[in-house]
């Protein structure tokens, strides 16, 4: 399986969830996927333009809600995990320690992220996985359950407990090896940062050995800096953070200008999601994401000269112009194109975006322009290609 199969939404997964939505609307295939359109933008609604300032209703508890946030919003965070995670085990090369690794799915809803952290592992062939996830809304733990165990197999073994992803005390005892704390941030505005950072600490307390914290957010600015802010502090030396920055410096977009830490990749939406979204015209064509990865794991060291893209990728006549990070600095670099056609500097521009790992030769300084595009190397992207 290649690596850009590997980041595909499963298609047990949309089967799954349309199974969910032909019960709900009590409709077959396409008739009920239609019903759904409303209820997709009630949430959508609820997740930006009315979000509420304090406790998010149990959505969940309503079946036609719990469909809709299925077919449409729940591959998306299930992406967006896979490709996390696609940085942590491919680039950083991290693997659970324990044969039979145990995940810990913090604010799990019916499973975007818990379930997909577990695919992953077992696409690496780790098998016996125990997936516990911790949700405030009962339903949303019923549909985890049924969810998980039609996509993860009778191999792994899906437990839920209810419980708050904002108060250690409800939160399973036991060591963890991949404890994921997936878009719950952004619902916890009463932590300030040194709440936040005693957070973390329990999350450490609850990681077994060489286990990974993984933490993913929303892409808006206001969630991704104050993500980055955490990290930044973690990585200081409470815990060692191997993704995505390349090292422990701070990120230096923090502040008032253009950029923020966050990811954008282009996936292939489901088919269900792309029908439903027939009316409703939302971009499905990238997912937008920040994430922060942590594991004191003896993990081989990087080389040195590496850097992060932490723009997309612009074509220009005669060049190609992006920014990104090295050794804790922010770069603008120019790649010259003359000599290639119009096809090829296309070509060239789609091997890498934002997120993504590059080299080249030049010493650091804040603008530079590369003598030839073979200068420029493509060190890593989630899709291999």
């Amino acid at each position: 399986m290649s690596p850009a199969e590997q980041l595909a939404y499963p298609e047990s997964a949309e089967a799954f969830w349309v199974g969910q939505a032909e019960l709900a609307a009590e409709r077959a295939g396409d008739e009920a996927l239609e019903r759904l359109t409303a209820a997709v933008a009630h949430l959508s609604d609820l997740f930006t333009t009315e979000r509420p300032d304090r406790d998010f209703p149990d959505y969940f508890a309503d079946p036609r809600l719990l469909a809709a946030y299925g077919v449409f919003f729940l591959p998306q965070s299930f992406t967006r995990t896979s490709f996390a995670l696609a940085q942590v085990c491919g680039l950083r090369g991290w693997r659970p320690a324990t044969p039979a690794p145990a995940i810990l799915d913090l604010g799990c809803g019916p499973g975007s992220c818990g379930v997909a952290a577990a695919h992953r592992l077992r696409q690496l062939g780790i098998n016996g996985i125990r997936l516990t996830g911790v949700d405030r809304s009962p339903s949303a733990l019923a549909a985890m359950e049924s969810f998980g165990g039609a996509i993860l197999g009778a191999d792994a073994t899906v437990r839920t407990r209810i419980g708050d992803a904002s108060r250690p005390d409800t939160w399973p005892e036991g060591r963890f090896d991949l404890i994921v704390a997936g878009f719950v941030l952004n619902e916890m505005p009463q932590l300030d940062a040194p709440a936040l950072l005693r957070w973390f600490g329990e999350l450490k307390a609850r990681l077994a050995p060489d286990g990974l914290i993984l933490i993913l957010e929303p892409a808006l600015r206001l969630t991704a800096e104050r993500l980055q802010r955490l990290s930044d502090t973690v990585a200081v030396g409470k815990m060692t953070r191997v993704a995505p920055e390349l090292d422990a410096r701070p990120d230096p977009q923090l502040g008032a200008g253009e950029h923020w830490s966050h990811e954008t990749r282009a996936w292939d939406a489901p088919a269900s999601a792309e029908f439903v979204n027939r009316h409703l015209h939302r971009d499905l064509r990238e997912v937008r994401f920040s994430f922060a990865a942590f594991s004191d794991a003896s993990l081989e060291p990087l080389p040195p000269g590496l850097a992060r893209l932490i723009s997309d990728v612009q074509i220009i006549k005669g060049l190609l112009r992006f920014v990104t990070i090295r050794e804790g600095r922010i770069e603008s670099v120019e790649v010259p194109t003359r000599g290639l056609s119009k096809h090829e500097v296309k070509k060239l521009a789609a091997r890498f975006g934002r997120g993504d790992i590059v080299r080249h030769p030049h010493p650091a300084a804040p603008r530079l322009r590369l003598a030839d595009h073979q200068e420029l190397e493509v060190f890593w992207t989630p899709t291999g290609s």
